[in-house]
């Protein structure tokens, strides 16, 4: 299974990261058809499960993160400074 994959290109160098699973001590990588190599360095890194990125949005992975008299504060905030655009400078 692929959690993460990133392709990178620049002029010299392309850079293709994977997560995969290990199964029976081994694995398979599939290279994209656009990436053009005759040889390539393969790095084997164990990761640790708790550092890769959840696929939740944003607002399900912080909810309560904060407390709501603080939210309120910080919507306060935001809101005074999005109304300072709309206010008569001349």
């Amino acid at each position: 299974m692929i959690y993460r994959y990133i392709n990178i290109k620049n002029n010299n160098m392309q850079v293709l990261r994977q997560i995969v699973d290990v199964k029976n001590h081994s694995l398979s990588i599939v290279l994209p058809n656009d990436f053009a190599a005759d040889r390539v360095e393969v790095i084997v890194l164990a990761i640790d499960e708790s550092k890769i990125l959840s696929k939740r949005k944003n607002s399900e992975r912080f909810s309560g993160a904060i407390s709501k008299e603080t939210a309120e504060k910080l919507h306060k905030h935001l809101n005074e400074v999005r109304n300072e655009w709309e206010r008569d400078i001349c």
